[in-house]
């Protein structure tokens, strides 16, 4: 009876099996890099700002500074004319304070220019002609009055200095490095990608480039896989195909435990008489974390764990390597990789066609999702079976089929997770 409930045991939920995942999921290494290497990389500590931003008032618009008091009462029937007292632009280091008796003139700017002490409000230059006054001077025209601080980007308006602009977690794509590089921010702590070994096996996989041996196919896992990986922000270790041998895969496993931060294997993971991924991974000494999915297509997915390391062993069939690259080693991957929110985002949805496939198990279909007005349409794809790879060209989405029951009606309310994130 004991043995029984620990075989139970071994069964998992797809939520169960990655809370499994990211529990043994060690926290990464940092290390500080320069933000020009940062992309794609996670933020290993809070970054507050050294500076404000803008550091100095600033001009957000070509034209004119001028102070409000001189034009407040500006109206078309009387029109204020001011002197033009000189000129600042973009860049400008000199100390103009345009003071005394011309500190009511009109200064010329330009956008980003330092905006002078005193002036508080910049007309654009299509609302101030420019005209020549009584004394032969150029002059502006103005025949409205402007709001006060018109177009003026004040010290810290965008960013005050020491404010929390980015967190620990976050994933660095080009808005970050923009923020980061405004900072005048050079380098940053971040975590090391985690490096992860990806085993096809199969005495059936050949590389693509070499000749098609009958009865063998190319090997489309595994580099699906690895692209996954890096999209991802991991490393991986792309390993040739192992054949259907107890010794080779044990072997192979060993090499990548060493050599990797993470193992994954494709293919060998079911009951038939040559699938031997179970029996090698035990034998290295690894321990199950979970030896069944209660999901379709990958219910035979399981993972170990291994000197503190996690082996994820996923179906071989195309279909099923998927679903088990999303639902599961996508959460693990972005956990490894120091993301702080690695959990998957289910959205709701509308299926646009029935999917008569009646299953234990929730049952994972490759779909295109769409927007219709206020709602999300889901288009389960045909010919997705398993084995299939040609349903990947269109699919954006996994939909969720409810476990039991004859399927899901044409209509019905379904969740769908949008695929390819990262």
């Amino acid at each position: 009876m004991t043995a029984v409930l620990a075989a139970d045991l071994l069964h998992a939920s797809v939520a169960k099996a990655v809370s499994l995942l990211v529990n043994h999921i060690e926290a990464p290494a940092a290390e500080e890099v320069p933000i020009w290497d940062a992309g794609g990389r996670v933020l290993a500590a809070d970054v507050k700002s050294p500076i404000s931003v803008p550091p100095f008032r600033r001009s957000a618009m070509d034209g004119y500074a001028v102070r409000w008091s001189a034009v407040s009462g500006a109206s078309p029937e009387a029109p204020v004319r001011l002197d033009i007292i000189g000129e600042v632009r973009s860049g400008d280091r000199s100390e103009q304070t345009f003071q005394g008796e011309e500190s009511y003139g009109a200064v010329r700017i330009f956008t980003g220019a330092p905006v002078p002490d005193g002036y508080d409000c910049i007309i654009i230059q299509e609302m101030a002609p420019v005209s020549k006054s009584v004394r032969g001077k150029p002059c502006i025209r103005v025949d409205r009055p402007p709001a006060r601080g018109q177009h003026i980007a004040e010290r810290g308006e965008d960013i005050p200095e020491g404010l929390t602009v980015l967190y620990r977690g976050t994933a660095i794509r080009a808005k970050e490095i923009a923020i980061l590089a405004s900072l005048g921010v050079h380098a940053i702590p971040v975590y090391r990608k985690p490096v992860i070994a990806v085993i096809p096996i199969g005495d059936e996989l050949i590389l693509p480039g070499e000749p098609l041996a009958r009865g063998g196919i190319y090997d489309a896992n595994g580099f699906m896989v690895g692209a996954r990986l890096l999209e991802l922000g991991a490393v991986p270790l792309q390993r040739s195909p192992v054949p259907d041998s107890l010794l080779a895969i044990q072997a192979e496993m060993r090499r990548a435990l060493a050599e990797a931060d993470a193992v994954i294997t494709i293919g060998g993971v079911s009951v038939g008489d040559y699938d031997y991924v179970r029996r090698a991974a035990e034998e290295t000494g690894a321990k199950p974390l979970f030896t069944k999915v209660l999901m379709r297509p990958g219910t035979p997915t399981s993972a170990y764990a291994a000197d503190g390391k996690v082996m994820i062993c996923l179906s071989g069939n195309p279909s099923a390597c998927f679903t088990g690259l999303e639902l599961l080693v996508r959460s693990a991957v972005l956990k490894a990789s120091g993301r702080t929110e690695y959990g998957a985002e289910w959205l709701d949805g509308r299926l646009s066609d029935a999917v008569m496939k009646p299953c234990p198990y929730s049952r994972f279909a490759r779909a295109f999702a769409y927007r219709d007005n206020r709602e999300w349409v889901v288009e389960p794809l045909h010919h997705d079976k398993s084995g299939n790879v040609a349903a990947f060209a269109r699919a954006n989405a996994l939909v969720c089929i409810p476990a039991g029951g004859g399927g899901a009606a044409s209509g019905q309310e379904v969740r769908f997770l949008t695929i390819g994130k990262s």
